[in-house]
This record gives structure tokens, C-alpha cells and sequence, in this order.
């Protein structure tokens, strides 16, 4: 059984493990996707951004500074060295009018219908769009009069609410029409690398690390990192209550085994009293002293009591586990019922026993079940009796206020541990500080007395000290 439930415990988290791993692995994934699409989009706006950028400062230069580009592309017929085909571009500046009025009347028409060559370049592949060609111009006059600094870059990230670092103004290698990105492979937070080609013609352009916020991935995520950890809570409840369910199996287990060891050494001194009794009787000369016949007699009829005792604990504990507790409610005198109880209460030898009642009632009559709350009584007042010692000093308080029955029964015995609390209620329990463990007993009295107790709504709570005593309080509501 023990190799069983090993097994069982083993597989059972090792599944649990690989259930976990898997939504773990899948919302890392699903996040990585999440904010592959925050990326893009991100860097969606960045590009709107650094357009409008762009415009503002060509507005400013064609207003600040009037000056034409024109460029002619050169296309060669072969291919170089490496296979890869180039096209020269060669940029002219035009003179307006304007530019010509602060020269002399005769240069302005030596120079009225002429182009000065600006600069050139080679860029690979012919095969570029005319519009490409024509900002890239733009961007290199524009650079030539209000250059992008990088305070400019920064200034702009922020005033967008873009968290930008590392802003460097950087030369490449090849020549980049388009802004572009990376991601640094960092998922927390995500971060990717923007380059910004503000003058493609020379190959210059800024780099920044974005970090994209967190936030909104896991708003999006929402749904599906609440429907992962729900399904890992069931998972989890469903894995402790297994096992909590095994442990209580195993502890009843454990319980119902000791309760057959306890119940064969209770049961084996009134069988065998009861053995001696009738050996005496089966002797005829002895059966003469009437004395000694009386105390045989007398011990006979105690063990059939200890005897029906247990066997009626065991009968009431064995139906409860398949039924409800049957109650007959009525009205009757809770006092008369412990007095009477008090009077009726057995005494073993060698103990003297006081039991003080104290009645603050305006009213005697209570509903309950008259036979089962004299059961709760007698169970509890015989447990005083029996785990005190010599001298046993019981107080019985029975009070009525605000519809409710209280019972309060104290005495001055062994007491009970705080650790052992509790447990004292469970099945078959029976506690580690008794002094004698020759006292009788199955570990059956306190568990009938809170299932009858909980069969009127009531409650049972104690409070003890080892050594000092223990005070049992019920209340029934009435």
C-alpha cells in the first residue's frame, strides 16, 4: 500500500510538473509573439515620427535657405567584380534668381543656365524607385542646412512618451533607404534596436535601444494569463486535495487499526473478569460465601457495563458514518437532567469525586434531544472522572440568555496540550500525555459528543492547561 501511494504521488506531480511547463512555455511564447507585434507597431509610429521630423526641417530650409538639387543616375551596362550591379548618382546645385541678383549682371548670365555638381554616389542596384531617389536628395540638402542632431532624436522620443537610451549618431556600411529594427532578444522588458537613416546618400543614420512598456502586453495577454493560472490553481487544488485526501485515508487507516488494537485490550479485561466470575460460580464450595459472591457479582455486572458502553460507542460512530444523527426534539428540565445524571454518575474506586452544579437560568426547560444531550453530558463528565486524579473537583454551569443553551463542565485533571487540542475530537484518538495507558477507553467518547453536538447546530469549544484542568463549553441554540 505505502509502495502504492508513492507511485501514485509520484506520477501525479510529475504530470502536474509537465502541465505547468507547458502553459509556462506557451505563455512565454505567446508573449514573445505579443511583443514581436508591439515591435512592429511601435516601430510603425517611430517611422511617422521620424518623417514628420523630416519635414519639419525641410520646411524650415526651403524657407530659410532656397536651394535646388537636382541629381542624374548613371546605370552601367555590366556588373562588377561581385556580381552586384551599381548606379553612380551625381547631384547639381541650380542657382535661382535670387542667388544671382548679388553677383555681377554678367555672371548671372554666364551662370543663369548652368548646374554646379554638388557631390557623388555609388549605391548598388539600379533598381531603385525615383521616389527614393528624390527624398534621399531632400534629406541630403536638408541635412546640409539644419543637421539632426541627437538631442533633436531624443527630444522627439520623449515628447511621444518612447522610452529611448543609447541615441548614437553612427556611419554604416551599406547603403539603408528605409528606417529598420531589431529585437535584442530581451523579452523583459522588450527592448529592439531602431535605426533611422536620416541621410541615406553618406550613409549616416542614428540608433536607439527602444524599450517597449510592458503594460499593454499584458493587457492584451489578459485573458490568457488569467485562464493559464486559473487552470494551474485547479490544478494545484486538484493536486493538494489528492493528497490530502491519501493522507486522511492513510490516517484513518492508521486510526482503525490502533481502534482494533485498543478495542481487542478493552475488550479482553471484561472478557476475562467476566472469566474469572464464572470459574468461581462453576465452584461449588465458594459459591457458600456469600460475601465474596455479592463482589463477584458486582465486579460482573461492572464489566457488562464497560462492556454495553463500548459497544453502543462503536454502534452510534458506525451509523453516523452512513447517516444523519435521528434526533426527537422536545421540551424537558435540562436541570433536572444533570442532577439527575450526577446522582447516577459512576465512581470507581479509590476516587473521591465532587461535582458542583450551578443553574443561572430563569427557566429550566430547553429543546433538545433530552436522551442524546444526557448522552453529551455523561460522556463528558465520565472523561473528567477519568483522566483526573484522586481528589476530582467537576463544575457543571448551565445558563439560557439570548436563546441560546450554554453548558460549561470544568475540572481538575491532566489537562490537554495545545498541540493535541485539536485532534482530541477526531475518530479513534486518543491523547499522548495520559499517565496510565491501562485507563479505559477507545477514542470514541469526545468524537459522539461534537457529532451530537453538531446534529443540534450547536458548537463545542475548549480551553486547558496541562496539569491545571480543562473546561468543555456548548452552546445550543434554542
Amino acid at each position: 500500500m505505502e509502495k502504492q501511494i508513492k507511485t501514485v504521488w509520484i506520477l501525479t506531480i510529475i504530470t502536474a510538473l509537465l502541465i505547468i511547463g507547458g502553459q509556462a512555455y506557451w505563455l512565454y511564447n505567446q508573449y514573445g509573439y505579443s511583443a514581436d507585434e508591439h515591435m512592429r507597431n511601435l516601430h510603425a509610429e517611430i517611422l511617422k515620427l521620424e518623417n514628420a521630423e523630416f519635414e519639419a526641417r525641410y520646411k524650415q530650409r526651403t524657407v530659410n535657405t532656397p536651394m535646388t538639387l537636382s541629381y542624374s543616375i548613371e546605370m552601367p551596362d555590366l556588373t562588377n567584380s561581385k556580381g552586384n550591379s551599381r548606379c553612380v548618382i551625381t547631384l547639381y546645385e541650380k542657382f535661382t534668381q535670387s542667388q544671382g541678383d548679388s553677383l555681377a549682371a554678367g555672371a548671372v548670365d554666364a551662370f543663369k543656365e548652368k548646374e554646379i555638381r554638388r557631390d557623388t554616389f555609388s549605391v548598388p542596384t539600379y533598381n531603385i524607385p525615383s521616389e527614393l531617389i528624390f527624398e534621399a536628395t531632400s534629406r541630403f540638402s536638408t541635412e546640409l542646412s539644419f543637421p539632426l542632431t541627437v538631442t533633436r532624436l531624443d527630444s522627439l522620443f520623449e515628447a511621444n512618451h518612447i522610452t529611448a537610451t543609447d541615441i548614437r549618431q553612427v556611419n554604416i556600411d551599406s547603403t539603408l533607404w528605409r528606417g529598420t529594427y531589431h529585437s535584442l532578444e530581451n523579452l523583459f522588458p522588450p527592448r529592439m534596436l531602431v535605426t533611422y537613416p536620416y541621410n541615406p546618400l553618406v550613409k549616416q543614420a542614428m540608433t536607439a535601444i527602444v524599450t517597449v512598456p510592458v503594460n499593454p502586453l499584458l493587457k492584451q495577454m489578459m485573458w490568457q494569463l488569467t485562464g493559464s493560472i486559473l487552470l494551474v490553481l485547479v490544478l494545484v487544488c486538484c493536486l493538494v486535495y489528492q493528497i490530502k485526501t491519501i493522507l486522511k485515508q492513510r490516517k484513518i487507516d492508521e486510526m482503525r487499526k490502533s481502534f482494533v488494537n485498543t478495542m481487542i485490550h478493552e475488550l479482553k479485561r471484561p472478557v476475562q473478569t467476566l472469566k474469572m466470575c464464572v470459574a468461581f460460580l462453576n465452584n461449588k464450595s465458594m459459591r457458600t460465601d456469600e460475601a465474596a459472591m455479592d463482589e463477584v457479582l458486582k465486579d460482573s455486572m461492572f464489566e457488562i457495563d464497560n462492556l454495553s458502553a463500548y459497544l453502543a460507542k462503536v454502534r452510534d460512530m458506525t451509523r453516523a458514518d452512513y447517516e444523519h444523527t435521528p434526533l426527537n426534539i422536545r421540551t424537558f428540565d435540562v436541570c433536572e437532567t444533570i442532577q439527575k445524571l450526577i446522582r447516577l454518575c459512576n465512581i470507581p474506586a479509590g476516587k473521591n469525586v465532587v461535582i458542583t452544579p450551578h443553574f443561572d437560568m430563569t427557566t429550566q426547560l430547553v429543546t433538545a434531544d433530552p436522551v442524546h444531550l444526557a448522552n453529551i453530558i455523561s460522556n463528558l463528565l465520565e472523561n473528567a472522572i477519568k483522566y483526573s486524579g484522586s481528589e476530582v473537583a467537576i463544575s457543571i454551569s448551565c445558563t439560557l440568555q439570548a436563546h441560546t443553551l450554554t453548558l460549561a463542565i470544568s475540572d481538575n485533571g491532566i489537562g490537554i496540550p495545545a498541540s493535541e487540542q485539536s485532534k482530541i475530537f477526531d475518530k479513534f484518538y486518543r491523547g499522548n500525555n495520559i499517565p496510565d495507558r491501562n485507563i479505559p477507553g477507545i477514542g470514541l467518547g469526545l468524537s459522539y459528543v461534537r457529532l451530537l453536538t453538531e446534529a443540534h447546530h450547536g458548537t463545542i469549544t475548549l480551553t486547558s492547561q496541562p496539569g491545571k484542568g480543562t473546561t468543555f463549553v456548548l452552546c445550543f441554540p434554542q
